[in-house]
């Protein structure tokens, strides 16, 4: 019975297990041992190594000499360390790194060779690839296009490429060792240097930012930064690569332009100002033109007569469209249009805008309808003023060029694809007018244009409404569509997308918001109120026109009138109103300071203000609201509106809530 050494049995289990090839042979390097990854690595199997000789096997690529010097070391060390070329099963060359060393018996008598193989040509290959990349780094590096630097973990230069030393104007030799910051304008220090910090805390990975240098004569230089952390093989920070990229004309046009750009605000901010200046100065005396001619038509005329008051009272009606368009451009040229959506009912506010255009399609013997519509959303929240606006435009323009026919207006809803609280309207305008020409269509939303020079005499207007509507439904984030056949009548559609409720919201109170429909009976004379109402006006005219219309309306009105803010205040005290009027623009106190002063006592808190004024900017409206006012009349007033305002705070018995 023989016995086998545990030791020695559990010794060559391991060496069969090893990570690298071990390779036993005798002394004649004949293959005695043949481990599980010698046959991975070569390919061989156990059965066709053992036996062969390491030359057959292996195949070695070394030269006579070095193989010579091989066996000499290890003859003389007892063991060998190197890199050499062999060659697997399959014919592939393999980078192999060997340690060999001579295998002795008990006695220390030599026996044969054992060798330590280990596959690198993995390795080799990486390296040869990190090589090659290092040597394109190097060169894309040193012939950049761009300034580049790299530069250590405090800022200091270490390398640097000729691009980077034209830009500011310096040697190699004067840039390397120092900090970047010795050639930075100060005012850039600290973000250079936060930005740095931020890669370094590993907030961030790389950078990009502007930084400004002083070149050596002294001139800026304006840099765009690309800054990237270099980390070792353990990830610890090893130094930064920097490129810069000259951007200093840009910079100088960049400059140029914003100075252009402040010149051209200021400029447009003037003419805005001026705009708006007119636009006051023009509606006070329309005020009176277009009040006055409705005191006309209350009072008993002829047939001529009441002819001659509505054709003066539709030609400032149409100078004040004017005005209005002019205004609105003017605004959104210098990009001052903001919306402010509200819940608004649909169906009253398209129906109101159809009511408003009846009188002008009765005058052209045409129709103005609209489409019975199928299930609508109660409330959308939307600009209601903008989009009155937008559908008084539209509806306009449909009756201005229809001769016969006329004009309808349809609603449908789609799918919105906002979120469920979202739905989607389409309107569309059709008329049996003109029609347009196919080629014309894509000019309509142009300022100032008309499809023939002819129409402007024919049909009159600025060309400026469509170009309003687009830029308004632009806002609103909206899209509009045209269709139309020359002498067969046109289609202007719009679609928006809008948050909606089934149910009727409060309606806010509007000046441009016709409530008609919600007064039904109560648009009377209120014949036997007599309430204390105090106008503050400055103009002796506006003056005298509202008084009229207040009597015309509530004939024992009892009125006190005072010519600026800080007579109004005086009067106060004396004579107790249940409503004021007020102007805004007033000698000596204003009439937003005399409203805050009202304001301020508590005994006056109640009396409503009702702001009466040229001014119809948004804008203008808002400030009146903050001071404490009411409500907003604008300038040239008409009688229903006035009515609508005393029977909202005037009539004690009014069912009407706005």
């Amino acid at each position: 019975m023989s016995l086998i050494n545990p030791n020695e049995t559990y010794s060559s289990l391991i060496l069969q297990y090893l990570y690298d090839a071990v390779i036993v042979t005798d002394l004649n390097f004949c293959i005695t041992s043949w481990n599980h990854s010698a046959e991975k690595i070569y390919g061989y199997s156990q059965a066709e190594a053992i036996g062969k000789s390491t030359l057959e096997i292996l195949k070695t690529e070394l030269n006579p000499e070095e193989r010579q010097r091989s066996i000499q070391e290890l003859n003389s060390t007892g063991y060998w360390l190197g890199e050499v070329i062999q060659v697997a099963k399959n014919g592939q060359r393999l980078n192999i790194r060997s340690a060999v060393s001579f295998l002795k018996d008990k006695t220390g008598k030599t026996i044969g060779v054992i060798a330590n193989n280990r596959d690198i040509t993995k390795e080799k290959e990486i390296q040869k690839q990190l090589e090659e990349s290092e040597k394109r780094f190097r060169s894309s590096f040193d012939n950049a296009g761009s300034g580049m630097c790299l530069q250590d973990l405090d800022g200091r230069f270490l390398k640097v490429n000729q691009k980077f030393c034209s830009m500011l104007g310096y040697e190699e030799c004067e840039l390397l060792g120092n900090l970047s910051s010795r050639f930075a304008h100060p005012d850039d220090i600290p973000l250079a240097q936060e930005k740095r910090s931020a890669i370094l805390r590993g907030e961030l990975t790389d950078v990009v930012f502007e930084k400004r240098y002083l070149r050596k004569d002294g001139s800026l230089l304006y840099a765009e930064v690309y800054s990237s952390l270099v980390r070792n093989r353990n990830g610890t920070p090893n130094y930064f690569v920097t490129q810069h990229i000259d951007i200093t004309k840009r910079k100088k046009v960049e400059e140029q332009l914003i100075k252009a750009k402040i010149e051209a605000e200021r400029a447009n901010e003037a003419k805005s100002q001026f705009v708006a200046n007119m636009s006051h100065e023009i509606r006070t005396p329309l005020n009176g033109v277009i009040g006055y001619n409705q005191l006309l038509l209350s009072t008993n005329l002829n047939i001529l007569q009441t002819e001659y008051a509505k054709k003066a009272m539709s030609s400032a009606h149409g100078l004040l469209g004017i005005i209005n368009d002019v205004l609105d451009i003017s605004k959104i040229e210098a990009g001052k249009i903001e919306l402010h959506p509200q819940f608004t009912p649909l169906l009253i506010l398209a129906q109101d805008c159809v009511s408003l255009l009846k009188w002008k399609a009765m005058e052209k013997q045409i129709y103005v309808k609209m489409e019975n519509p199928s299930e609508l959303p109660k409330c959308i929240k939307v600009d209601s003023v903008r989009l009155r606006q937008i559908l008084i435009n539209l509806l306009g323009n449909a009756v201005k060029f229809t001769e016969s026919g006329g004009v309808c207006l349809s609603i449908t809803t789609f799918e919105s694809n906002k979120s469920n609280k979202h739905i989607g309207l389409r309107f569309s305008i059709e008329d049996t007018g003109i029609g347009i020409a196919e080629e014309s269509i894509p000019f309509l939303f142009e300022s100032f244009w008309q499809e023939e020079s002819s129409s402007t005499r024919r049909f009159g207007g600025t060309g400026l409404g469509l170009k309003i509507t687009k830029s308004l439904l632009d806002l609103m984030q909206g899209r509009v569509y045209v269709s139309s056949k020359l002498g067969r009548g046109s289609n202007f559609s719009f679609e928006v997308e809008v948050e909606y409720e089934n149910k009727i919201q409060e309606i806010v109170w509007d000046s441009s918001f016709n409530l008609t429909h919600l007064v039904n009976s109560e648009f009377k004379i209120l014949e036997e109120y007599s309430p204390k109402i105090l106008v503050v006006e400055d103009n002796d005219l506006n003056l005298d026109l509202i008084q009229k219309i207040i009597r015309k309306l509530i004939p024992k009105a009892d009125i006190q009138t005072a010519a600026d803010g800080l007579v109004a205040l005086q009067k106060l005290n004396e004579f107790f109103p249940s409503l004021i009027f007020m102007d805004i623009q007033m000698p000596n106190m204003d009439g937003l300071t005399a409203s805050q002063e009202i304001r301020k006592q508590p005994k006056f808190s109640g009396i409503p203000i009702v702001a009466l004024t040229a001014g119809a900017l948004y804008e203008e409206r808002q400030k009146c609201f903050e001071v404490g006012m009411d409500y907003f009349l604008t300038k040239p007033i008409d009688i229903p509106g006035l009515h609508t305002v005393l029977l909202r705070y005037l009539n004690p018995n009014s069912t009407a809530r706005y």
